[in-house]
């Protein structure tokens, strides 16, 4: 452009135009694009990024590493919740339910403390009333769906974030698994509650007849034994048989217990004694002299009109075996028990089977005991063994049978213990349900099982009225009744001079 005057006549040059982007010259951009500068920029070098990534997995893996300690932490919390209730609340600061939780505990807690003060009497009063069985049972269910909601919420609340599904679902399978685990003693509980409530109602009667309330210790006295020297309980085999009608007891044995000291006297009355003063509580029934001692029994079942006060009684023919049973010793016998004979073998299966020791070869028979022989020696009986080392006459005699039969309750006793009985529970229970009968009230069982209790390391004495001691086809049932006070006497004076009086302990061992 050339200055100078407007209007000198002088031509305005304009300037050059603005060259379009891109354009230069020589045909090169000598003037770099800002975007594209910026761009440049901002890309990070090499050492930089693998920095940036190196922290990115760091992080990744220590946010993993700490999920899996959280899950595991949580699973430990939830397993202990049930002892510690509201420690997972307390951790996760729920501090107002938490603190709840644990108060119930330390209540609960104090309660056990307290049933644990009453100790044994407490335990065996819940074994053997019906009500309370029932109550225990119930509040066992309640329990492990209590058990089971605080483990669920505990981990609920306690579970982390960031789990990868698979470890979610590892971490719901091992809060199951825990459920499954911690359930399983209370509903064992309610079971075992259900069975023994069951037990004690089909098996015991409601109330006692009038002998029996007249021998009852005086319930929730602190000595309930204290105006009951002696406890008479008749114990009885069935033999009931195929083929054979009705049922014999072919095993009559009066157990005698000093209330005191435990200390048991058996007196065993052969099956075949003759002439026998069958006794309807008030007079004598009409009974052919020929029968024999074992077939009373079916002679009450058939006609339960002969007894006094007449036949309303739970089982007739055991009520009149009973009243004779009292006539025969001159003692009082309030009480029966009856072991169908067919499930004896049962109940020395469920408890494992029975030590004996046998000191004869006892012939029996081959369908039952392949070898046909129990040999002499000590050694444990099957249930099918014991049964016919109770019932084999062969080659021997009813009063042998009598000793042995003897031996096989002294030796059930001494073996069968709380654990053994614990652990063949549901098997017994069943047993007894169908093959034991009885007239014992339910309302005496908890001093019974006080008193079972001290009959297990006590002295256990035996009488059999035997010959040549007695005669079974004329017996003299004067003198039967002297011996029997006699051995009682002795029993609860630890004396020994009544004839044919022995300790089981020694005889059997």
């Amino acid at each position: 452009m050339v200055d100078g005057p407007i209007g000198d006549g002088t031509r305005l040059l304009p300037d050059d135009p603005p060259r379009p982007a891109g354009e230069n010259d020589g045909g090169r951009d000598v003037r770099p694009e800002p975007d594209a500068q910026h761009e440049q920029d901002a890309q990070p070098k090499p050492d930089e990024q693998h920095g940036r990534d190196e922290r990115h997995g760091r992080d990744e893996r220590q946010g993993r590493d700490a999920a899996l300690r959280g899950l595991v932490q949580a699973l430990l919390i939830a397993a202990v919740s049930p002892a510690i209730p509201g420690i997972a609340h307390l951790r996760a600061g729920r501090v107002r339910l938490g603190g709840t939780l644990l108060f119930a505990q330390a209540l609960l807690l104090t309660g056990t403390a307290a049933a644990v003060g009453e100790g044994r009497s407490l335990f065996l009063e819940l074994s053997v009333r019906p009500g309370w069985l029932l109550a225990v049972a119930v509040a066992a269910v309640v329990l492990a769906g209590l058990w089971t909601a605080l483990i669920v919420h505990s981990y609920a609340i306690l579970v982390p974030d960031g789990l990868s599904p698979l470890w979610r679902l590892a971490g719901g399978t091992s809060v199951s698994v825990l459920c499954l685990l911690v359930i399983v003693p209370p509903l064992t509980v309610a079971h075992y509650g259900y069975l023994q409530r069951d037990l004690v109602d089909s098996l015991f009667a409601e109330g006692a007849g009038a002998a029996g309330a007249a021998s009852a210790p005086a319930a929730g006295a602190a000595d309930p034994w204290a105006g009951t020297p002696r406890l008479n309980v008749l114990l009885m085999g069935g033999d009931a048989d195929v083929g054979r009608p009705g049922v014999r007891t072919d095993s009559m044995t009066l157990a005698s217990i000093d209330t005191a000291t435990g200390d048991t006297l058996l007196m065993s009355l052969p099956r075949n004694l003759q002439h026998v003063p069958v006794w309807s509580g008030t007079k004598r029934v009409p009974f052919p002299p020929k029968e024999l001692l074992n077939e009373v029994y079916e002679t009450g079942t058939r006609n339960p009109g002969v007894l006094a006060g007449g036949g309303r009684v739970r089982n007739p023919g055991a009520e009149l075996l009973k009243r004779t049973v009292a006539h025969i010793l001159g003692q009082p016998v309030p009480y029966y028990a009856m072991v169908d004979m067919r499930s004896f073998r049962q109940i020395v299966d469920a408890v494992g089977g029975v030590q004996v020791c046998v000191t004869d070869a006892v012939p029996v028979p081959r369908q039952q005991v392949p070898s046909g022989v129990l040999k002499p020696g000590c050694r444990r009986l099957s249930g099918r063994e014991a049964l016919w080392y109770g019932r084999s006459r062969t080659g021997s005699s009813d009063y042998s049978r009598m000793s042995r039969q003897k031996c096989l309750m002294w030796a059930l006793a001494r073996q069968a213990g709380p654990l053994t009985v614990l652990r063949s529970f549901q098997r017994l229970t069943q047993v007894f349900k169908f093959s034991v009968s009885t007239d014992l009230p339910r309302r005496l069982l908890p001093q019974l099982v006080g008193l079972a209790a001290k009959i297990r390391n006590a002295e256990i004495t035996s009488l059999q009225f035997v010959p040549p001691v007695v005669s079974t086809w004329r017996p003299d049932y004067a003198e039967i009744r002297r011996m029997a006070a006699r051995a009682v006497r002795d029993s609860s004076s630890g004396a020994r001079s009544a004839d044919g009086l022995h300790i089981l302990s020694n005889s059997c061992a």
